[in-house]
């Protein structure tokens, strides 16, 4: 949403990014031309009544917002910020895009908010998935769904693969959450490599203390770091003999796009929605079977042929040219334009 924005911005057009949060945890630059407001709304409410407390009083303010700043068209990232800001929509409102960015049929919202995105998904002027077969599950909530997958920055630097290689340093980058499947990682990591092999997982989440204790069952412990969110992270990839990818689902995985364009060989699970659409099994990179197993034997392929591994990160560099950021932007320029005018339509 920040590079969107960023670059939307530099082409002319007036953006806001609006957040729920305080601002005070941005790890993405925004370019200075982007006007940035912070609701400062993100809370855990207890109870029944302070949880719909909570939602009324963001729906007020998400619509107070709206009111002020006056756009000709919103866009919304994520599935409840996206059901927040049409149900804080009106036909009086300018029209609301909605974006999803993961894979909806996965990742649940519980029942009652899948039967409210079910039911509200009518109202946006459109709604962007990242794959073909996320838009699948779309469709037949909203008739008005388009596919505009992720974007990629041609590296600035490449990796340095004879020191990347030397280093014998397996590196995985998102949320330290359960779809992430980072304990499925360290489990291969366990099985398939020796002691002078490393695992880092950048990143941050609620299993922190799990994943360390899981390693630590597994003898592993003193092989395994949790550095947090790194920014950039391109250095960090760059310096990795392999990147994994553990996660049980995705939308999009920027971290892999990342991985590649910088030349670093990875290995991704074969998930439905994202990987396989970015990864090409044997040809820029390893698509494995969804589990420890899977993972094991895709590091233990990598170890065992470096030849077959460097061959395969060195042909990943192109997902810059197939993903990249004038294209997206391009897509997404079009789609908020057609809606911004359809609200003008039979007047």
């Amino acid at each position: 949403m920040a590079g969107l924005a960023s670059r939307l911005s530099v082409r002319g057009h007036h953006v806001t990014l609006v957040t729920l949060d305080d601002a005070s945890n941005d790890r993405h630059e925004l370019d200075s031309t982007v006007q940035r407001v912070s609701l400062n709304l993100v809370a855990n409410a207890s109870g029944v009544f302070g949880k719909i407390r909570q939602v009324k009083r963001r729906h007020q303010h998400i619509a107070a917002t709206i009111r002020q700043l006056e756009p000709d068209v919103v866009l919304s990232f994520c599935d409840r910020t996206n059901i927040d800001v049409l149900l804080s929509s009106s036909t009086a409102t300018p029209p609301v895009v909605v974006c999803e960015r993961s894979d909806p049929a996965q990742q649940s919202l519980g029942w009652i908010w899948e039967r409210v995105r079910k039911s509200i998904y009518c109202r946006a002027a459109t709604v962007v998935a990242l794959t073909e077969t996320a838009a699948m599950y779309l469709r037949p909530i909203s008739n008005r769904v388009v596919v505009i997958p992720s974007a990629i920055e041609r590296a600035e630097i490449t990796s340095d693969r004879l020191t990347a290689t030397n280093a014998k340093l397996i590196v995985g980058v998102g949320r330290l959450e359960h779809e992430k499947g980072f304990d499925r990682l360290l489990d291969a990591f366990a099985t398939s490599t020796t002691a002078d092999w490393r695992l880092v997982v950048y990143g941050e989440g609620s299993l922190r203390s799990e994943l360390i204790t899981q390693a630590e069952q597994l003898g592993v412990a003193d092989r395994f770091e949790l550095p947090g969110w790194t920014r950039p992270i391109q250095p960090s990839l760059a310096a990795a003999t392999m990147f994994c990818l553990p996660s049980r689902y995705e939308g999009f995985p920027s971290a892999l796009l990342e991985a590649m364009a910088l030349g670093v060989p990875v290995i991704s699970v074969d998930c439905e929605s994202g990987p396989r659409q970015i990864v090409q099994d044997g040809v820029n990179g390893l698509l494995v079977d969804s589990s420890a197993d899977g993972l094991s034997k895709g590091i233990a392929c990598y170890i065992d042929d470096p030849a077959c591994r460097e061959k395969l990160g060195q042909a990943g560099q192109s997902v810059a040219d197939t993903f990249n950021w004038a294209s997206m932007v391009d897509q997404f320029e079009t789609v908020l334009q057609a809606a911004a005018e359809s609200r003008f339509v039979g007047r």
